[in-house]
């Protein structure tokens, strides 16, 4: 380790004052900074390298400078025993960066509040989860334990086989993560970037969705006034998303009069302070039906009122569908009737620019997802051209000769014909 150089710089304004610098190398790069400890000539000992006692502040002075050499050469000693290549630079950003955190946790907390203040609740909640999968897979994480090495541990061994979640979770969890990451190296808390060789993937997770059918049954329920209050309200907004296509935040945060003009109007709850726009969805008869049926005669206010947990209202949507009169055999949650909405959309428009607008996606990407409706249909579409087989039967029952006169070759069987 290179020898720590601390000795006494006259000040030119005073010259009989001056301040205690320390000197060192980095390999061949010289690094000279002030300690900003100031003393008189005759008060420094360049032997001992501290105040001499006849400086009244001596004591504080000398604790100072020995704060500074040990910071100094406790990054040395840190780089050693990661066996890490230390540069001016990497010298610079660890000794200079605040050592008020003992663990990634504390600085993540400090982060957060730094930044509350444009993340809606339900934004900070999930990445409060994630980031708590990680405080209990490792508590007293610190910034220099988090390197590739550890992202994979972590990710293959603790994600995907001892919490058993699935790849679309951990990318999402591991994306949180390196948020913060990404936050503590901008403040000068890490270095490298541990996330430089780990790719966080675009995974879609499976979803559930209605079909034309399914949707019949649960109106013909909600209809029937057979369901117990907060059923029957739990019922209500998930039709509403159904024919809305609504997440269940942006659902239940709707005003009556967001409704206008043929068109639901509204702001996306999760990104509405970060990057604000507005999203328009063509309000169908039926979303009007359904809103008239909730509201009575209410003008203003929310659509919703006094609904139970979402927590809750899941539990209720699995009851409903177990229902002798229902029977829908699926994984049912809020987030089903946005699936639906979409997922019968496409089935039926065929159009996914139109549906990326009506679901406010900025990125066409999230759209596609839904596009197996579209492949589903496909081995349907492709009849199309059938209609050109009766111009084969009108030449074959003598109605039409081919052109050239000559006899018309027999064509392989489609399955159709078979």
């Amino acid at each position: 380790m290179s020898k720590i150089n601390i000795y006494y710089r006259s000040d030119s304004k005073t010259k009989s004052e001056g301040y205690i610098w320390v000197k060192f190398y980095i390999g061949s790069d010289k690094l000279n900074f002030s300690t900003h400890v100031k003393c008189e000539e005759k008060n420094w000992d360049q032997e001992k390298k501290r105040v001499r006692s006849g400086d009244k502040t001596a004591k504080d002075k000398n604790l100072i400078i020995a704060n500074v050499e040990s910071r100094i050469n406790d990054v040395f000693v840190k780089y050693r025993l990661k066996n890490r290549k230390l540069t001016k630079d990497g010298f610079l950003k660890s000794y200079n960066r605040q050592d008020d955190f003992d663990t990634f946790f504390e600085f993540c907390e400090a982060y957060q509040r730094e930044i509350s203040s444009y993340l809606e609740a339900p934004t900070i909640a999930n990445h409060n989860k994630a980031l708590n999968k990680l405080k209990d897979y490792q508590p007293n994480l610190t910034f220099d334990d988090i390197d590739h090495d550890f992202l994979e541990k972590y990710f293959k061994s603790h994600l995907l086989k001892t919490e058993e979640n699935m790849h679309s979770t951990a990318y999402k969890d591991m994306a949180t993560i390196k948020k913060y990451v990404r936050a503590a190296m901008r403040k000068g808390f890490i270095e490298q970037n541990p996330f430089a060789e780990f790719k966080i993937k675009r995974v879609e997770g499976r979803f559930s969705y209605l079909t034309k059918d399914e949707i019949s049954r649960l109106l013909k329920l909600y209809y029937s006034g057979r369901l117990e209050p907060d059923y029957q309200k739990t019922l209500q907004l998930f039709l509403f998303m159904c024919f809305g296509s609504q997440h269940v935040t942006d659902a239940l945060n709707t005003k009556i009069e967001d409704i206008h003009s043929g068109y639901l109007h509204y702001m996306r709850v999760k990104t509405r302070n970060k990057k604000p726009e507005l999203v328009e969805v063509s309000a169908s008869d039926m979303l009007y039906n359904i809103v008239a049926d909730i509201v009575g005669y209410r003008k203003t206010g929310l659509i919703f009122v006094d609904m139970p947990q979402e927590q809750t209202m899941n539990k209720y949507l699995k009851r409903i569908c177990k229902r002798d009169d229902v029977k829908i055999n699926k994984n049912i949650s809020t987030k089903t009737g946005r699936h639906t909405f979409a997922t019968f959309y496409l089935s039926e428009t065929k159009d996914l620019n139109a549906l990326k607008k009506q679901m406010g996606h900025s990125d066409i990407r999230e759209t596609l997802k839904y596009a197996h409706v579209m492949e589903s249909d496909e081995k349907e579409n492709i009849k199309c051209f059938n209609t050109f087989l009766s111009v084969k039967s009108e030449i074959s029952k003598g109605n039409l000769s081919p052109s050239t006169g000559s006899e018309v070759s027999a064509l392989p069987q489609s399955p159709t014909e078979q």
